[in-house]
This record gives C-alpha cells, sequence and structure tokens, in this order.
C-alpha cells in the first residue's frame, strides 16, 4: 500500500464531550485514496515534524479522513496541533500507515480500547459493518470517567443495529452514579468471554496499556499471533522480543 503526502482543507473542527477534538479533513486526492480500518496517518506540524494519528472513519466514508485529538493539561504538542489547525484550516499528512487492520478469520473479534484509541477501532468496525461481517464483534472501551467515553451514543447505536455486536463500557475512576462495569478495560473482557485463546484482540490506546493488556492476554492463554496494536508492530519492527 502506497503512501502519499497530500495536502488537505479543514472541512470542520468540533469538540466531542468536554476536551477531545474532532477534525475532518477534505482533498480530492482523498475519494481516490486506499486504505483500511484501523490505519493512521502522519500530520505535519509547525517545524517539520511527523506525528502519528489514527485515522477515525472507515475508508468506506471517502469524502474525508477524521482523526480525535485528546487535549490534556500538560500535553502541548496537541494544543499546537490543534491551534494550527484553526489558523491555517490546512494539513499537510501522510496517508496511510500501519498494519494493525482487520484479519480474515472465523474467529470472534474483541476489541479493547482505552480513551481515544477508540478512533482506530471505530474506522475498523464501521468498515466491517458496511462489508456485513458476521462475524462476532465485541467491543470493551475504558476511560476513567464516564465523561471521557466522548462518542459513547454510537457504539450504543451499533448495539442496536447489529446483532453480532456487543459493547462494554469501562470506568476505572470513582464515580458514585456509575452503575456499569469498574476496573481496567481489559478485565471484564477476560472474566466474561469464554474460550479466549479461539478469539482475535485488538488492542488500542496508550502504550502502557496495550503492553499490560497483552500480557494479560497472553497469561490467560491467547497466542501472539491472535493480538493485534500497533505498538507491538513498532516494539516488534525494533527489535523487541514480544
Amino acid at each position: 500500500m502506497t503512501v502519499k503526502e497530500i495536502f488537505c482543507q479543514v472541512e470542520s473542527l468540533d469538540v466531542l464531550g468536554k476536551d477531545v477534538y474532532r477534525v475532518k479533513l477534505v482533498a480530492d486526492e482523498l475519494s481516490q485514496l486506499t486504505y483500511q480500518g484501523g490505519q493512521y496517518l502522519t500530520l505535519q506540524v509547525d517545524g517539520g515534524r511527523w506525528i502519528p494519528f489514527s485515522i477515525g472513519n472507515a475508508p468506506e466514508e471517502n469524502s474525508h479522513v477524521e482523526l480525535h485529538i485528546r487535549l490534556l493539561p500538560g500535553h502541548e504538542l496537541a494544543e499546537q496541533i490543534v491551534e494550527q489547525l484553526q489558523q491555517t484550516k490546512a494539513a499537510h499528512v501522510q496517508i496511510p500507515m500501519g498494519q494493525c487492520v482487520l484479519r480474515d478469520s472465523d474467529r470472534d473479534v474483541v476489541c479493547i480500547v482505552g480513551g481515544t484509541g477508540f478512533s482506530p477501532i471505530k474506522a475498523m468496525l464501521e468498515s466491517a459493518f458496511a462489508k456485513q461481517d458476521r462475524r462476532n464483534f465485541h467491543l470493551y472501551w475504558g476511560a476513567q470517567h464516564s465523561s471521557d467515553l466522548y462518542l459513547d451514543d454510537l457504539p450504543k447505536q451499533w448495539q442496536s443495529a447489529f446483532s453480532n455486536f456487543n459493547y462494554v463500557p469501562v470506568i476505572s475512576g470513582e464515580q458514585s452514579d456509575w452503575l456499569g462495569e469498574t476496573g481496567f478495560a481489559h478485565e471484564p473482557a477476560i472474566n466474561d468471554l469464554s474460550d479466549l485463546p479461539n478469539k482475535d484482540f485488538y488492542i488500542s490506546g496508550s502504550p502502557a496499556m496495550v503492553m499490560a493488556v497483552y500480557q494479560a492476554l497472553l497469561d490467560n492463554g491467547v497466542s501472539k499471533t491472535q493480538i493485534f496494536a500497533d505498538m507491538l508492530d513498532i516494539k516488534r519492527e525494533m527489535g523487541e522480543d514480544i
């Protein structure tokens, strides 16, 4: 799959939840672009540095590409990027990148995500639904507080629309009015699902979260060949034996 450099315009930039910006980029070349749900792009910031962002919409929706950028205290780079996009209304990107895409398999699919790690999984699942993939799909989305589940209504809509999809939100922080699952996202997945070694797992989130989930799945008998994450690919490319 050829990586292309494309100059895009910022079609829209709006806030999801309390601190996630959804950016929609458009360019004529994007409608001809071939990519897969789960891949990412790199965006050039002032000074020439390239920063990776997951593509948050399925390739079947080819009028634009969508990015989810969370602004957190102390994360000046994210603020800089949002300000740059707001001011210039333009973006220079390299696209597509990454190999964490949905594999052909007869096994059920379990997606375990944290925070804006929802973005590439959103694209992956939307593409699977568009293709009428009949495998069973499970999404466990973890966050510290329910307000951090910035597109919570969307997987709820999927659950109503697709009988082969199940959504479990998981909260790790203290929240007195929360009646759902608590802890880390992978814990209810491991506790609730049967026959873990006969499922495929896709992990998306912070490096520490990805590695913790990866180890927990290995400890529960899942083969490393059935666990997929960009972070795992990066570490292997760097020579780590994981």
